[in-house]
This record gives C-alpha cells, structure tokens and sequence, in this order.
C-alpha cells in the first residue's frame, strides 16, 4: 500500500464520524443565527425606512408652510377672497405659476402644488393637468382646514398611491385660500422602493402609499396591524407562514399632521435572497472545512505511522533551511516510494532556484526602479493637474474638489462657509507698463500675501489671470468675515517692489456666504463673483457681501448686453443730432450725434446704462463704428442738399481708441460715405483722454493728420489740467453744463468760464458752452466772446427728418 493510501485510510478512520456530526450541529447553529439576523435586519429596515419616510413628510410641510406665507400666493388668493380679480386676470398670476412650478421642479417634480380659494375652487397649479376644484380630490370639507393637514388623495386615476398636505392661507389672522401639495411615491426614493416591497398604511388597513406592482398583500397588512396593537415597540418582525412570502418588518408612524390619519403603519418585505444564498452555501463551506481538518489530519497520523511521518519531517527541514537563504540544500530521502520521487524533485527544483537566483535579483532591482519612478511621475502629474503653475497655488480643478469634499462632510460645521472672490484692480496696467515678466512676479508676491492670511482648514486657489478664491471653511460671524476682507484689501495698501520698478494695485472682493447666498458651491462662486463685480464699479479697492439686488442689477446688465449685441441688425439703435450754433451769427455751424436705443424688449435705455455695458462687453466698438459711419453719411447728404458746411461731432469711448482698427476705421469714413474728414470732430473726455495718455496722444496726432478735428469734451469735470492743453492739439474745449448752469448766479463760475474762454482763445483754441437754456446765460457768453452754444435754448437734440426741418425753416429766413 502507498504512504498516500495509507495516510488517507488512517485520517478517514480517525476524523470521519466527528467531523460528520460537528458539521450537521454547525449548520443548524448557523440556519438558526441567519433566521434571528434576517429579522432583525427586516426590523431595523422598517424602522429606518420610516423615519425617512416621516422626515421627508416633515420636510414637505415644512416647504408647503413656507410656500403659505409667500406674499405671491396671499396676494392672490386674497384677491380671489376679495373678489377684486381671478385667475389668470391676477397681476400676480405669472409670478404664482413661476413661483409653484420653480418649487415643483426642485423636488424633481414628485410634488405638484395646487391653489384654492377658500370656497375650494381651483386658482392655480404647479402641474397643468391639475386644474379640478377642491371635492374632486378631497372629501372633507374647505372649512375645516384651519392648519397643515395630511390626507389621503381621491382621485386614484390622477396619482395612484398619492398623499396630499393641506395647509391655510392666512393674511391679518384670516383664512383667504387652501394650498395643497400632491406627493407621489417617487417623492420618497429608497423609503418607498420601487420594486413594491414596503407600503404604508392607516390604523384602518387602508392602503396609502404603495408602488402599483406592490408585493404586500392584504395578510401581510392584517397580521402587522394585529402585532402592532399588541405591542408598543413598533419594531416587531412580522414573520410570514407562508415560505414564498419571507421576513417582513413593520414600524408605527406617530404624530403626523392631520385629522383622523394620525396613526400610520410602514410595513416593508426586504429581499432575503442573500440570507438564502448564505444558507444554501454553508454545506459547501463545511465541506471545504471538512477537506481542511483532514489535511491537518495528517500530521497526526505520525501517531500510527511514524515512519510515516520520519520522511516528511526531514523533507520540512531542508525546505525551510532552503527558505532561509540556503540555495545549495539538498533532500538525502532514497526510496522507492512517493517521498523519494519527491525528494528527487525538490533537489531538481533547488538547482533550478540556484542558478536563476541572479537573474531574479536583478529582476527585482529593475522592478522596485520602475516602481519608484512611477510613483514620482504619479507626483508631479497631481502636481500639474491640481496647482498653478505660476504660483504654485491650487487651481480651479483643486478648489472644486476640495471644496465639493468639505460640504459633503459638513458635520457641525454646516452653515459656516464663505467664498470670497478676489480680483486685481487695475492688474492690467502692470502688464502693459511694465511688461508680463512683472506681472508674473506680482502675482506670486500677492499669492503669497494671501498665504500667509488663510488658516490651514480653509482653501487658496488661484481660478485665472489675476482671480483668486479662498474658502472659509468656518466662522464666527458676519463682522469677523468683514475684518478678514479688510485685511485682504489692505495687503495692496503699500506699492509692491518688482525687481526694482514699483507697482501699485488695490483689490476688489466679493463674498458670499453658505446657505444664506447659495447651496452650491458653483453658485456661491457665481454670487461672490457679482458681488465683487459690484465692489469693482463701486470704486474698487473695496469688499461686498452679495445680496439679490446685486444679482438683479447683474441679470438687468447681461440682459442689457444681449439686446446691445443685436440692435444694429434689429435697427433698435439711432441718432440723435443736437445743432451747435454760432454765438454772434446764430448760424448752426455744426451738431453732436447723439446715439439713443429703443429696445422692443425693455424699451427706451438711457446712454448712462447702456454705454458702460457696452464698453465692458466689447459691444461699444461695433456701436462706435456704426454711429461714426451713420452720422458721416447723414452730414454728407445735408451738406450734398444745399445746407452748407457742417461739422458733426462724434463721441468716442476708450475701448474705441484703444482698438488698433479705429484709425483704419476713421481712414475709410472718406470712402464709405462720401464725406471729407475735415467735417469730422471727434470728442473725447478728460477722464478717456488721461487713460493711456501717451497712446491718445499718438493716435490724436495721427487723426489730426488726416483733418480730422479734436474736441475736448466736458471740460472741468476730469482732471481739468491746463498743462495737457499744451501737449494735445485740441481744436475745440467744451465747457460742462455744470459750469454754465452757475454762471447767472455764481461769480465764480462765471470767472472761470471766462477764464477757460480766454486761455482757449490765446492758444487758438473754439470754445463750446453746453447746456445753455436762457437768454441770461446767452448774454453772459456773448460777453465772455464764446465761440459756439449748444443747448435747449436753442434745441433739444433731434431725429434727423427733424433736424432737416430746422435746418430749411432757418434757410428761408
């Protein structure tokens, strides 16, 4: 006989009939042990469940409580209860059906929302299949709603399975309609699973909330309602007789709002697949185990066989002496049985071993390399992918990721973030001045001021140019993120030192804080973004908390921005012309174009709104362009028409000057509209001209080239330098109206208009006073020698068929 026969008939002897019965007395410990676990898991399930079943029943409230007190919604519904409008007649009709809709799209449409009026007649739904009066859905009565109510839906037809909550409508302690919110299953999620396997149901039996394929039946329901009469736990397990039907658990629904529905019981059937797939696996697992203990077995066979054993022992020891390090070990077994042939295979494989060893070593080193390298690579490509390259500061990616990580683990600190969105004033004046190598370095000294300042839980990125985002991760209050703006700003308070060349910039920051400006972080940016938009044209160098009305005038300036992108092609865009006329001649010798925009969507839109919008979107080029085109083609057929010459005055923003296409733009005017450029002045104001004086500077000295005349416009508002008169070749300064209102009543604005007056005559320089609206301020002109009026005394500014009238009433006197 073989060592293996003799060893496997020894183990079988010696282990078989009790390892039979600790196996059968196992597996009956184990179905026992998964039986009582399936309970209880069914138990905490239904507990669990209906917990979240009544907190999302709570939430609801809660949200159809505040809906309630909506001023949209009272004040509809107290115009239905006073009779003074109805339905769709309601001025608030729109901003209700919003308002319902808005509310029914957050809760991903599960909720429908519906208005009444206190006589249950229907006003309006947030679901426009929703359209029935009160007795269609309710079979109670309208007046006896006088708080929140949850109740059972009627119209099955409508929404199977439906609950509706009911509240009041109370302005001044009075009840002026009903709001009703229509809650479908869906609206619970996982509470109330899809595959039918839990429903809810009243004291009564009576089915509530149910899936339509739902796998309780009325047995189930029936011995769920005896348990849970029978006892106050309302965790019991209700355990089906029936196999088919499995492990059910229950749990009692207490204190919900209504009249006669306060007691509800959840009753749910979990999946018990799993517990019997355990169940159906443990005899394969006590077979494996049984296949174990007879291997083990063997080493105790040395009891009945040492001789046996003597060869394995020996065989155990070279082995593990090989294990050691020892390559050169040799098994000495000669015989002619199975430990022989395996002693003559274990030399073999050592041999083997031996002379691979080095090969494998080498192996080894090149492997543990490559892994090294892998994990440096792995490193700088975070590196690249989460940090900014210039600063060394997360990037937008990072902040995201991070960011999104700190409000899905909120714990107790919800309610305590801030995004602060910082932007450079002025940051591009560094870059044009003194080159982008200094603006790099700006960037780095202000990133690490800003290190410096955030605490080691909150978040620095740098999302851009010359943008930065810090996350707050927690504060105290208000005050304190008042204080921590303003000791951003002040970094900026002293010139930064670039190598030698200084630099001053300030900071705009705009902060919005979470939840009160937004539940996401994506639109907390968005918020603090406007409200340092906001602190940016207020000034710059300065810090705002976002609120609505900022993003009200945000909305009204890019919807303002859309309607300018397209006025040229919609002819919503004009001019108006406004005569300048010769002081001792009364002769109109010129007029100002004047551009105006009516817009079929939001109406007549002032220039002191729409220019600033246009030139921050870029928008004021196109404009600029048209209106320089239009009014030269305008003048050119006047003049054509027998009016004489005229000169049309043209105003240009500092977006236009600074586009490398004006001057070819002013080049072609000759071409596109038959008009000579000498009849052409352009206007600019002090506070355009001074922007990039030295580039003004250059492309005035080019136009003056081509003919083209130069205009300082409302002189004395700016930085009223006399010094640049003597640099620019002006040909014409206005005097602000401002000046001119005051020079009846006011000595010194009369001395300086003089002033201005003489000094421009000395330097050959035609004078225009603006704004002149009676004759006492004619005749003080007059007086002073002014050049040209332009004014209401004379005339508004006008539509051109209305200018050509004025202009042939004058040619006939």
């Amino acid at each position: 006989m073989s060592i293996k026969r003799s060893l496997r008939l020894s183990i079988i002897l010696l282990s078989s009939l009790p390892i039979i019965f600790m196996t059968v007395l196992t597996y009956a410990m184990s179905y026992s042990k998964y039986l009582q676990m399936a309970k209880s898991s069914a138990s905490t399930i239904a507990y669990d469940y209906s917990r979240g079943f009544e907190e999302q029943i709570k939430f609801q409230t809660a949200e159809i409580e505040s809906l309630a007190t909506s001023s949209v919604l009272q004040n509809i519904a107290l115009e239905n209860f006073n009779g003074i409008a109805s339905g769709d007649a309601s001025p608030y009709y729109s901003q209700a059906k919003e308002l319902l809709k808005t509310t029914s799209s957050h809760m991903s449409h599960n909720v429908s929302y519906h208005l009444y009026d206190i006589n249950g007649y229907f006003i309006i739904s947030s679901d426009d299949d929703g359209h029935g009066d009160w007795n269609e859905y309710m079979t109670i009565p309208v007046d006896s709603i006088t708080s929140t109510t949850l109740l059972k839906s009627t119209n099955i037809n409508k929404c199977t399975g439906c609950i509706e909550l009911v509240t009041p409508i109370m302005v001044k302690g009075t009840v002026v309609g009903l709001l009703r919110a229509t809650i479908r299953s869906e609206y619970f999620g996982a509470f109330v699973p899809a595959d039918g396997s839990a429903i809810i149901v009243s004291s009564d039996g009576e089915f509530l909330i149910m899936q339509q394929d739902t796998k309780i039946s009325p047995d189930i329901v029936s011995d769920a309602l005896d348990l849970s009469d029978s006892d106050q736990d309302n965790s019991y397990i209700c355990e089906n007789e029936h196999s088919i039907k499995g492990i059910c658990g229950y749990s009692r629904i207490d204190g919900l709002t209504g009249n006669d529905e306060n007691t509800w019981l959840y009753i749910i059937q979990p999946d018990s697949s799993e517990y019997q797939k355990v169940l159906t696996t443990l005899p394969f697992t006590f077979i494996i185990t049984l296949v174990i203990i007879l291997i083990i077995s063997a080493y105790i066979s040395n009891l009945l066989a040492h001789k046996y054993t003597a060869p394995i022992l020996a065989l155990k020891d070279n082995m593990t002496e090989a294990a050691n390090g020892n390559l050169n070990v040799a098994c000495d077994i000669h015989s002619n049985d199975e430990f022989g042939e395996l002693s003559d295979k274990f030399n073999t494989m050592m041999n083997i071993i031996s002379t691979n060893y080095t090969e494998i070593e080498e192996a080894k080193k090149t492997l543990e390399a490559n892994e090294i390298e892998l994990k440096k690579s792995y490193s700088h490509i975070e590196q690249l992918a989460y940090h900014d390259g210039l600063t060394g500061l997360y990037n937008r990616v990072a902040f995201m990721k991070y960011a999104f990580e700190i409000f899905q683990n909120d714990g107790p600190n919800l309610g305590k973030h801030a995004i602060f969105f910082i932007d450079l004033d002025n940051f591009k004046n560094v870059n044009d001045t003194l080159g982008h190598d200094y603006g790099d370095l700006l960037l780095q000294q202000i990133s690490n001021s800003l290190s410096s300042m955030v605490d080691d839980t909150d978040i620095l990125a740098r999302t851009g140019g010359d943008e930065f985002l810090i996350l707050k991760t927690t504060f105290t209050t208000k005050e304190s993120l008042s204080k921590f703006a303003s000791h951003l700003i002040d970094i900026a308070n002293e010139p930064f030192n670039l190598n030698g060349e200084k630099a001053h910039i300030s900071m705009s920051v705009g902060i919005a804080m979470f939840p009160k400006d937004g539940l996401t972080i994506n639109e907390l940016i968005k918020n603090a973004d406007i409200a340092m938009y906001n602190a940016k044209t207020s000034g710059k160098n300065a810090y705002r908390f976002f609120n609505s009305y900022m993003e009200d005038d945000f909305n009204r300036k890019n919807d303002l921005a859309d309607i300018l992108s397209t006025v040229i092609e919609k002819n919503e865009v004009y001019l108006m012309y406004q005569p300048q006329v010769s002081v001792t001649t009364g002769k109109v010798t010129g007029y100002e174009a004047l551009m105006r925009i009516e817009s079929e969507i939001v109406g007549y839109i002032p220039p002191t709104e729409f220019i600033p919008i246009a030139e921050d979107s870029g928008v004021i080029n196109q404009l600029g362009e048209w209106a320089l085109y239009e009014a030269c083609s305008f003048n050119h057929s006047l003049m054509q028409s027998g009016f004489g010459d005229l000169k049309v005055s043209v105003n240009v923003s500092t977006t236009q000057l600074q586009d490398d296409k004006f001057i070819d733009i002013i080049k072609s005017i000759p071409e596109k509209t038959g008009m000579d450029l000498k009849y052409l002045e352009i206007e600019i104001t002090e506070s355009v001209l001074m922007n990039s004086f030295e580039h003004n500077l250059e492309l005035i000295n080019d136009m003056k080239k081509l003919g083209v005349s130069i205009a300082l416009d409302d002189f004395g508002t700016g930085y009223s330098s006399f010094n640049y008169l003597t640099q620019i070749p002006i040909d014409t300064l206005k005097i602000d109206k401002s000046f001119i209102d005051g020079i009846c009543n006011n000595e010194k604005d009369k001395c300086i208009a003089d002033s201005i007056i003489n000094l421009a005559h000395k330097m050959n320089i035609s004078v225009v006073a603006e704004g002149v609206e009676d004759k006492e301020q004619l005749t003080i002109l007059q007086e002073q020698f002014c050049d040209t009026l332009q004014g209401y005394l004379f005339s508004k500014p006008l539509k051109s068929t209305k200018l050509i009238d004025l202009l042939v009433d004058l040619k006939k006197r």
